[in-house]
């Protein structure tokens, strides 16, 4: 009996013990759920099987009217507002015919000379004092009164377009001669002997004058350019009829010129003139860009430019400047300044040629224009 009793409470004890075990490993078992619980955390899921069918379709529907109704119509607009700037531009490329022009002004046939370095500026000819005039005790080439400048005799042979020729010869010769003496007067520096006429038809197109060469006998281009560019800067009388600012009328003009009864003076070249000259040339096709560019702008434009340098005894150019008269385009007076103050002249053992003047003069052909 006392066995038995002793093993009940034993089985009991080790059912107790069993049950107790079984406990505390129920009660250590929540450190496991949560680990597995981690996967099992897509919770979301249940939401987007439960959200997904309201959530998605206001969504699909937000977007596609954006896409579809906003932004294509914005898009049609856009592109229709450069087309309309696009079709303007061929609008403007009708500039494009002032390419032949720009092109035939970026390399016009220039007719550029120069003179020697000298101390002073541009002489002119002697004229004869009114009391002298038909008194002289000289004679004149040919049995003519003496008179020692150049003689500038401008004939009208015939006209058309109303003006009358009587009148456009008056004014040319009254407002014409110095201009064209001016042209001659340079010439007869470089050669005493220059004599003979320019023979050109002179239209007046509105308000334009134009010159057609029809023969000229002078042997200086530059002579005979500048005396047809003078030309077109007249304001002649055209007569009554001819008045009206639109019409057009045509002179056939002669421009005859003749030398004095006196050599017309030339500056005094400074020392070493030649070698100057020559350094000096080394910039002519800088300086010949210069007046292109400027012909680019008023293709009407020429004459004569006065520089005066100031150097050093070692070559080195201190300062250009330049005298009068001044040159009608300010820009090509300028160009041609930066050319030369960056010029180099010959070092001349014993030359005093610190400051001296330097005459261009400019000419376009009339095919460049």
């Amino acid at each position: 009996m006392p066995s038995r009793s002793l093993a009940r409470p034993a089985a009991f004890c080790a059912a107790t013990t069993l049950v107790f075990a079984s406990a505390v490993c129920a009660a250590q078992q929540p450190a496991v759920p949560p680990v597995a619980e981690i996967p099992v955390a897509p919770l979301p899921k249940p939401r987007k099987s439960a959200t997904p069918a309201p959530a998605q379709a206001p969504a699909a529907t937000t977007t596609t009217i954006t896409t579809t109704t906003v932004v294509t119509p914005s898009l049609a607009a856009v592109t229709t507002e450069p087309a309309e700037p696009a079709r303007g531009v061929p609008e403007a490329m009708p500039a494009t015919p002032a390419a032949p022009a720009a092109t035939t002004a970026a390399a016009p046939r220039i007719v550029l000379v120069d003179a020697e370095p000298a101390k002073t500026s541009h002489t002119r000819a002697r004229e004869l004092p009114d009391h002298e005039h038909g008194h002289h005790p000289k004679h004149g080439r040919h049995g003519r009164p003496f008179h020692p400048a150049p003689g500038i005799v401008v004939d009208v042979a015939s006209t058309q377009g109303g003006a009358s020729a009587a009148d456009v010869q008056r004014t040319a010769r009254n407002i014409g001669y110095w201009p064209f003496r001016h042209c001659y007067e340079e010439g007869l520096q470089r050669n005493q002997q220059l004599a003979g006429s320019v023979h050109f038809g002179l239209t007046r197109q509105g308000t334009n004058l134009t010159t057609q060469l029809v023969d000229s006998s002078i042997k200086d281009e530059s002579v005979t350019l500048c005396v047809l560019r003078e030309a077109r800067h007249l304001e002649l009388s055209w007569g009554a009829e001819a008045s009206d600012a639109a019409a057009d009328a045509t002179a056939d003009m002669k421009v005859s010129l003749a030398t004095g009864d006196e050599p017309v003076p030339t500056p005094h070249p400074v020392p070493h003139a030649d070698e100057l000259r020559e350094a000096l040339h080394a910039s002519f096709p800088a300086v010949q860009q210069c007046y292109a560019s400027g012909l680019a702008r008023h293709p009407d434009e020429g004459g004569r430019m006065e520089l005066r340098f100031h150097a050093k005894p070692s070559g080195e150019i201190t300062e250009v400047s330049e005298d009068e008269p001044r040159f009608g385009d300010v820009d090509v007076t300028r160009c041609v300044l930066g050319v030369y103050r960056t010029a180099k002249l010959p070092h001349v053992h014993g030359s005093h040629a610190a400051s001296f003047v330097y005459d261009l003069h400019f000419e376009a052909s009339p095919a460049a224009r």
